[in-house]
């Protein structure tokens, strides 16, 4: 498919070749209305002539175009043209998860789990609009500078061959093997629980540097994930945090009853773990029974349920022998006695033991209060001095010489406060108490982060990404543009550099060209003045194409360059098709004067409004009467000479 220098729907002017997948090709474009680069997937010629899979291609494209998320590549257009299907993305010149995993190995569990969140986060959006990705994987994950994550390819079912390891035999899967949840692996019906578990294998493949099932073929590796369980992370690395290891289970769980219920919930678990990373955050992995699941019970023999009943052995004598023999009834003389001397003995222990308790407790608490006496006598009421500001080791240093210990509870980054210096104290400065234990937060000093280049992208994306996502506080600024569409980034302050966190980051937005909206009409079957005028009235300017439509009369409009209803900005230029077909026509003159000969006589005509020509005639000398036959469009306009004299003209209309 040879598109380099073509330009697509008359905008998306292909530059290079960037991407091949199993259906589509990606190039690198450059988008000349919004004046920005591109990248557009083009369907490969194969699946172009499948009218059931363009369809779905593009339903399911325009519902990803839906999305906006900054961590989901934005959709910008979906289309055809000339027979080529077409999507047009967010241009991303970075590198995929898989590329940074087969460069790193094994990353940190923090890191593991911040990218795994913003990945659930994307999700999560995309569930919530009743999209179900189906190929999650490290392969559609790509990775900025700033480890910013964002998911491609919502919503496009893949089609591929065995050799770029997916599986077509399961009816109508299709995705990539290694990622396949169980129920994707059968064929079965797959939901938003379907892409949990495949996000639960990226993180086993970031946390571990390994896939959890490998093989021969895809159908081998379908298997696996159908029947085995997956190796713990931490047997595989013992650098996995406790709570790492135990999300990762819980997501790749079989069943999707135990699997996460919900991106929501995922989150929730990854926030807690990057907290806490040793904690026990979810249930163990339930067992191979599921709660609730309806079981088989074999039925037991009556010699099993006889060896169930706990043995009783009765001493029994024959000669000098002694013999126990199992016994399954207790006589109710034997049993009575026992059971009351037992019952006695309950009770006796239960009284001795709550007499004990009672005994404790009053002992506790009577030292409690004798102890706050002495040590309300002993020890003074001191002020807490105020830290904020002060560094913290010269705090230590100058504050232990008084008695106090300053212990360090936390540490971040603060652009108001110089690294080393304390940005917080509990208790607060001027508390009085006798306890001499300040916990202090330190500055970690002023974080530079990198300005992501947000040009060309939606303010409210744009916004999202510098505050939500990297820190920063942006300020917008409107401003008119011919080039730019109504709430898209013109420009940026500063773009590709590292700057402090927190700090102010200042973008121009489009406000559009100012000028008032226009509908357009239909002045299709109309004839051309008339639909010029109406255009025109509307502040539209008209060109115009000629085409050639034996069944119309000329001058009737054929088509126009934009659809009824289509909204458009005054100035805009709409160009309408208007009918023009050659006709012939003979035209007759009488009344020449008598004696007039053939050589005396000119005819000069001219054709729509062309330059007037002399024109070959024919002549009855007997008759008088003049002939002359001429092509044209619309009119033509003549005269006739006689030895020079004008005798006769006129027009006519073709």
């Amino acid at each position: 498919m040879e598109l380099i220098g073509k330009i697509l729907a008359g905008r998306y002017e292909i530059i290079e070749k960037i991407g091949e997948g199993g259906m589509a090709y990606v190039f690198k474009a450059r988008d000349n209305l919004l004046n920005r680069y591109v990248a557009v997937k083009v369907l490969k010629d194969e699946y172009s002539r499948d009218e059931v899979f363009v369809k779905r291609f593009r339903t399911e494209a325009q519902s990803a175009a839906s999305l906006i998320h900054p961590n989901i590549v934005s959709v910008f257009d979906v289309g055809e043209d000339r027979g080529i299907s077409y999507i047009v993305m967010e241009l991303l010149e970075n590198n995929t998860l898989k590329d940074y995993i087969d460069k790193k190995g094994a990353l940190s569990s923090e890191m593991t789990l911040k990218i795994a969140a913003q990945i659930a986060s994307a999700l999560e959006a995309a569930h919530k609009a009743n999209i179900v990705h189906r190929d999650i994987k490290p392969q559609n994950i790509i990775l900025n500078q700033n480890m910013v994550a964002k998911v491609t390819d919502f919503g496009i079912a893949k089609v591929q061959n065995a050799t770029s390891a997916t599986i077509t035999s399961f009816g109508s899967t299709m995705g990539s093997v290694h990622y396949f949840s169980p129920e994707h692996a059968k064929g079965g019906y797959t939901d938003a629980k379907s892409d949990i578990y495949s996000l639960g294998v990226v993180m086993y493949e970031m946390a571990t540097g390994k896939l959890p099932f490998d093989g021969e073929s895809a159908v081998s590796v379908a298997l696996k994930h159908i029947q085995e369980e997956p190796v713990p992370p931490r047997d595989v690395n013992p650098m996995v945090s406790v709570s790492l290891n135990q999300i990762i289970l819980k997501a790749m769980q079989k069943s999707t009853a135990t699997r996460y219920q919900s991106a929501s919930e995922l989150l929730a678990d990854i926030s807690l773990a990057l907290s806490n990373p040793s904690s026990t955050l979810v249930s163990r992995p339930a067992s191979s029974v599921e709660a609730g699941a309806t079981q088989v019970i074999p039925i037991l023999s009556e010699e099993d349920a006889q060896n169930l009943i706990p043995n009783v052995r009765t001493k029994t004598s024959s000669g000098n022998r002694t013999a126990y023999t199992p016994q399954n009834r207790v006589s109710e003389e034997d049993k009575e006695p026992k059971e009351n001397k037992k019952d006695n003995n309950k009770k006796k222990k239960a009284l001795i033991i709550t007499l004990v308790c009672i005994s404790l407790v009053v002992i506790c608490v009577f030292g409690y209060f004798i102890g706050k006496i002495f040590r309300s006598e002993k020890e003074e009421e001191v002020e807490i001095p105020d830290l904020l500001g002060k560094n913290f080791d010269e705090a230590v240093e100058k504050y232990s010489q008084d008695g106090f210990e300053i212990i360090q509870k936390s540490s971040d980054y603060n652009p108001y406060y110089e690294e080393g210096a304390i940005t917080e104290q509990n208790p607060s400065a001027g508390t009085k108490t006798t306890e001499k234990k300040i916990y202090v937060g330190v500055s970690k000093g002023t974080k530079l982060v990198m300005v992501e280049n947000v040009e060309g992208k939606d303010i409210k994306v744009a916004k999202y990404t510098l505050e939500n996502t990297l820190g920063f506080i942006v300020e917008e600024e409107q401003e008119k543009s011919d080039t730019v569409a109504e709430g898209i980034v013109i420009s940026q302050e500063y773009k590709d550099v590292e700057r402090p966190y927190g700090s102010v980051i200042k973008v121009k937005v489009s406000s559009g060209d100012g000028k008032p909206q226009v509908l357009v009409p239909n002045v299709v079957g109309k004839n051309v003045n008339d639909a010029k005028s109406e255009l025109e009235e509307k502040g539209l300017k008209v060109e115009i194409d000629y085409d050639e439509d034996e069944s119309k009369s000329n001058g009737i409009v054929l088509q126009q360059s934009y659809p009824q209803n289509k909204v458009l900005k005054e100035g805009d230029v709409i160009t309408i098709t208007v009918n023009r077909r050659v006709v012939n026509k003979t035209i007759t003159v009488t009344g020449i004067p008598d004696g007039t000969l053939s050589s005396d006589i000119t005819v000069k005509v001219s054709v729509d409004g062309g330059v007037s020509n002399n024109t070959t005639f024919e002549y009855d000398e007997d008759t008088h009467i003049l002939t002359f036959s001429i092509d044209g469009y619309e009119k033509v306009n003549y005269s006739v000479s006689v030895k020079g004299s004008v005798i006769k003209s006129g027009s006519e209309n073709l």
